[in-house]
């Protein structure tokens, strides 16, 4: 974390910040494509795509390369599927709005937040929203009808699918969200339908799983 938070205030010196700044930390592990060399920090980062009887396979690369990799592997699949719209790549996304998503009678900038991460689904997202549901949470990007419509349409087994990876306010809010604990609860119980003793057990997970792995250094 030291050497992090140097190279941090090497290059923003007016920010003043320091460890006590930081919110939250995230480490994982990346794949790289073995070359056979001893010292894995040595590999190669470019990536490497396999066709295998029509079951594609990217792995390696880095950060900086996920849209190179992503046009690759779908050029790759569009050999395979040429049905497949072919891909225009300079072409800005959702710019302008298309006009059937007017429909969802919000402001500009919230129907484009919501179709950049549900698509067709933002509407209906926005349907199911209650009064005040449509506010961030918190500090976070991520909006309060949101969080209730991961709960019901997202596949959600532990709380921590839902705090942690649908909506990453284990990294995004101060505490992993744990100060807004009462208001997640009343939206998320219900839609889940959990009885008090499994909310509990899932809290206490969550705390635990959030203290081990994404509280500050």
């Amino acid at each position: 974390a030291a050497y992090l938070m140097d190279a941090v205030t090497h290059a923003f010196p007016g920010l003043g910040l320091s460890l006590a700044d930081v919110q939250s930390s995230l480490a994982g592990v990346r794949a790289v494509v073995d070359t056979g060399k001893a010292n894995p920090s040595k590999e190669s980062r470019e990536f490497v795509l396999w066709n295998e009887a029509g079951l594609l396979t990217v792995s390696g690369g880095k950060l900086t390369t996920f849209r190179l990799m992503a046009q690759t592997a779908l050029r790759a699949v569009r050999a395979i599927l040429p049905e497949h719209p072919r891909l225009r790549w300079h072409e800005h996304v959702l710019d302008p709005l298309p006009p059937e998503t007017t429909v969802c009678d919000l402001p500009p900038e919230l129907r484009l937040h919501l179709l950049g991460r549900y698509g067709n689904e933002a509407c209906n997202l926005a349907e199911v929203a209650r009064e005040g549901e449509l506010e961030a949470i918190g500090a976070s990007p991520s909006l309060w009808a949101e969080l209730r419509w991961a709960a019901r349409a997202e596949g959600v087994v532990h709380l921590d699918d839902l705090l942690a990876r649908r909506l990453r306010l284990a990294i995004n809010l101060p505490g992993g969200g744990l100060n807004e604990m009462e208001r997640i609860r009343a939206i998320v119980q219900p839609e889940l339908g959990w009885d008090d003793a499994r909310w509990e057990e899932e809290e206490k997970r969550y705390r635990a799983l959030w203290q081990e792995y994404y509280s500050p250094p």
